[in-house]
């Protein structure tokens, strides 16, 4: 990440290139500049941390549509309950 031309914010430069890199910090508005350096293994984390969460995610995706089905069965099983039985529990 690389400090903002004008104020206090950071921009990413992943992936722009080092020449983008440079030509941002040549036209800072300041004498400073400010940089944030990724450790490859913080890269490796993250990556790991975000599949456990994509597993934990399609993990709920997948309990809430058998909890869906069994909400949809039991109501299927208790219309036919009522076709085949009195009208409005009356006649």
């Amino acid at each position: 990440m690389c400090s903002a031309t004008f104020g206090d914010q950071m921009w990413s430069t992943r992936g722009v290139g080092l020449t983008r890199v440079l030509a941002a910090i040549r036209v800072r508005a300041g004498p400073t500049v400010k940089l944030v350096f990724e450790d490859a293994k913080e890269g490796k984390r993250k990556a790991s941390v975000t599949t456990k969460q994509m597993k934990a995610m399609e993990e709920a995706r997948i309990a809430a549509q058998k909890k869906k089905d069994a909400l949809l069965t039991e109501l299927e099983r208790d219309e036919e309950k009522l076709k085949k039985g009195k009208f409005l529990g009356l006649f």
